[in-house]
């Protein structure tokens, strides 16, 4: 897999050991259009791709100051990515990147591979030829972006996937449960995709359970799917506990 170019690092006074930052450039300002949006992308993207570690401190100011913005704008883009679970918001401290709770991840997980059984089963019955066309353009759009090695937006992608498969379901009540499940594992999600071995095996079990939709095979395109959340699960957890030396966490 080609190796994703380096970004440019960020150059502030804080230390970079705590917060994972540092760069030859001072600054990496935003342009004015969509200030919000991009604000909430690029920091987003920071935490994703690792460059913003769980349990990093967030300051406004240095933040501010690296993206030529003022505290509001700042301020609601940290709500979005509290109700993305990706920040913790504290009253009168520093917001800081959600730390992962190995064992809580590992529960939550348990129940995900349950749900997205029970999913897959309801969703391939359900599903539409325009369903499985809309599935298909976006699996195909995730493969060209696997090969351009655009890790944040793969993984943006990869959720909608996801997200699409049980809507398909046609069940409120399972969606709900998926979607606040997935809330609390979003930031654990994307660290499996740092391996560069478990984003390409990642993909090919997307492909197999792409083919078992289209061809209708709806008790094995929820085995597949199931199978391919318990291996995002276990990949998520291996690479927690080799984390956590060095964290202490």
């Amino acid at each position: 897999m080609t190796t994703p170019a380096s970004r440019p690092r960020l150059k502030t006074r804080f230390k970079p050991a705590r917060l994972k930052l540092s760069s030859d450039q001072p600054t990496r300002p935003l342009a004015r259009l969509s200030l919000h949006d991009q604000l909430v992308a690029k920091v987003r993207e920071m935490i994703i791709d690792g460059e913003l570690a769980a349990g990093a401190a967030l300051p406004e100011r240095m933040l501010c100051e690296t993206f030529g913005v003022s505290r509001t704008p700042l301020r609601e883009a940290f709500k979005i990515l509290a109700a993305e679970g990706l920040i913790e918001l504290r009253p009168h401290r520093t917001p800081v990147v959600t730390p992962i709770d190995a064992r809580e991840i590992a529960e939550i997980f348990d129940v995900m591979v349950a749900l997205d059984a029970a999913a897959g089963l309801a969703a391939s019955i359900r599903a539409t030829v325009d369903d499985i066309a809309k599935l298909d353009a976006m699996h195909a759009e995730l493969v060209a972006l696997h090969g351009a090695s655009e890790r944040a937006a793969y993984f943006r992608l990869n959720q909608q996937i996801h997200l699409e498969i049980t809507r398909l379901a046609g069940n409120a009540v399972l969606l709900n449960m998926w979607s606040t499940l997935h809330a609390s594992v979003f930031r654990a999600r994307a660290v499996a995709n740092y391996d560069a071995s478990r984003w390409d095996e990642s993909l090919r079990e997307h492909e197999a359970f792409m083919a078992l939709l289209r061809a209708r095979d709806a008790q094995g395109f929820a085995r597949a799917l199931s199978a391919h959340t318990r291996k995002t699960g276990d990949s998520v957890l291996q690479m927690l506990a080799q984390a956590k030396p060095e964290t202490g966490g």
